[in-house]
């Protein structure tokens, strides 16, 4: 799979199955009957959907394409089944939700297997226009694959042909949901059909009480809070452009005492979202300790951890070295959300009047150059 920006990497040899299940002792099964399995080796990864641990690796033998796995209704789970020549590949097929105790049944190919026996595959196999427009999809990421990573013109027609596929599944979806509210079906394609935030929050309001209320609903309700998250923080943009006053807070400093942007001001600060979990935040690191060092009389770093415990808060800003102002943040959404924060490094430059002078997302040179510039 070639470096497509925004296109999911995909594989052709697999079947990718998200399992939603509780404790059931009954179990879950899959029997498949794969026209180009024959007899090779299979290789099952069952994966923990939330933490993301791996809790299951194991083969299975295929017989004239003919094999069948058992998993213990436990947990919300991944799960992968590659022909072992493939192992590690990831998908090209949507993932299929499976209730507890449910018989699925797999017939096609393992590049464009056909689901039966559930409630949900019932439901999909329903709506020929979101098995077309997935085959487009599928048809696309066969074509990236082909693309030579230096092929900028391709790959930016194709990136314009994935937008327009999705917009198009988005609007399927919707309207699939708009006419099957009580379907389970439904909060599936929700859950992996819909990208665009707005119809996303549309669908969850049309959705019945017993899909909400259903093994998936926590989920569910999830989407439709980070679809909230994401409209929030792309309206807010607007506010959070050059010369627009720097919306205010208030976070907890290493001395137990709380900070706001005021008690800075009269001069620069440089409002770094970071986290500990972020590899280019850290990498970051050794620049803004040069940067600090040399304009320290003249602006001030205020690091915002996000994302971490206090404990690695502040052992991170001790073991580091962080002579700056550092607040914490945690899991609070307010401020990522006032400041329309959509990755990690955000930083945010500040002048003693309060008003944003330039944002920089993600780690470059481009703030140490206006720090040259200004200084």
């Amino acid at each position: 799979m070639k470096n497509i920006t925004g296109i999911a990497a995909t594989a052709a040899s697999a079947i990718f199955l998200l399992a939603i299940m509780n404790s059931c002792n009954c179990g879950t099964q899959i029997k498949g009957n794969l026209s180009d399995a024959g007899n090779d080796t299979l290789v099952v990864s069952v994966f923990e959907a939330i933490s993301g641990d791996l809790v299951l690796k194991d083969t299975v033998a295929a017989v004239n394409g003919k094999f069948s796995v058992a998993v213990e209704d436990t947990a919300m789970f991944t799960i992968f089944i590659n022909s072992l020549a493939d192992e590690g590949m990831i998908p090209a097929a949507d993932p299929l939700i499976l209730m507890p105790g449910e018989r699925i049944r797999i017939s096609g190919t393992l590049d464009a297997p056909v689901y039966s026996g559930s409630e949900i595959s019932e439901g999909l196999a329903s709506s020929q226009e979101y098995k077309a427009v997935n085959d487009r999809l599928r048809d696309l990421y066969g074509r990236a694959r082909t693309i030579a990573d230096n092929d900028t013109a391709a790959i930016s027609r194709l990136n314009e042909e994935y937008a327009s596929i999705l917009s198009e599944k988005d609007s399927v979806s919707l309207e699939f949901i708009r006419n099957n509210p009580d379907n389970l079906a439904s909060g599936y394609m929700l859950l992996s059909g819909i990208s665009d935030p707005a119809k996303g929050i549309e669908a969850y309001d049309l959705l019945g009480t017993s899909v909400k209320e259903s093994l998936m609903g926590e989920t569910l309700s999830a989407i439709a809070e980070s679809f909230n998250t994401a409209i929030i923080r792309e309206k807010n943009k607007e506010n959070i452009r050059p010369g627009k006053p720097a919306p205010e807070f208030s976070l907890k400093g290493l001395d137990g005492k709380e900070y706001s942007l005021a008690s800075f001001r009269g001069k620069y600060v440089l409002l770094d979202f970071w986290g500990k979990w972020c590899y280019w935040c850290m990498k970051g690191m050794p620049d803004m300790k040069e940067y600090y060092d040399k304009y320290s009389h003249r602006i001030e770093f205020v690091g915002i951890d996000c994302g971490d415990t206090e404990e690695v808060w502040k052992k991170t800003v001790e073991e580091e070295g962080l002579t700056w102002t550092s607040l914490y943040n945690g899991d609070g959404q307010d401020i990522l959300n006032a400041y329309a924060v959509e990755g990690f490094p955000t930083k945010v430059l500040v002048d003693s009047e309060g008003k944003i002078v330039e944002v920089f997302v993600g780690e470059s040179e481009d703030l140490y150059n206006k720090l040259d510039e200004l200084f």
